[in-house]
């Protein structure tokens, strides 16, 4: 199951990233979001398109953009320059990650939301 969690009931209105285990990332709020929509791996186009966007080797960055933890650290996901020119040069609707996932569009994804009431922890 892949979470994405928030402190306020709104979503993200940049990227939402998810998680496999929803204990990893429950720090970040009580307001609780489920991905139910399989996503492709993170392709290889994507990754070359990060190498030519920051200039530097495939290699190089290929753990910032398919982050081996992402709760950690989102990599290049964290910037909204780069989530943008991703989104307009491909318009997928987001990728999975090694522990989790990157959804660039909220709209073309299934998404169902919760409240965890800390007092139930």
């Amino acid at each position: 199951m892949l979470t994405h969690r928030r402190s306020t009931p709104g979503l993200s209105p940049h990227v939402m990233l998810f998680a496999e285990d929803e204990q990893r990332n429950q720090h970040y709020g009580d307001h609780v979001w489920t991905l139910h929509t399989e996503l492709p791996p993170v392709p290889d186009y994507v990754v070359a398109f990060a190498a030519d966007y920051y200039d530097v080797d495939v290699e190089a960055i290929y753990d910032e953009v398919d982050p081996p933890n992402i709760v950690d650290t989102a990599g290049v996901w964290d910037s909204p320059e780069f989530v943008y020119a991703v989104w307009e040069a491909f318009e997928d609707p987001g990728y999975r990650t090694w522990d989790g996932a990157v959804v660039l569009d909220k709209e073309a994804v299934e998404l169902t939301y919760h409240y965890d009431d800390p007092d139930d922890w």
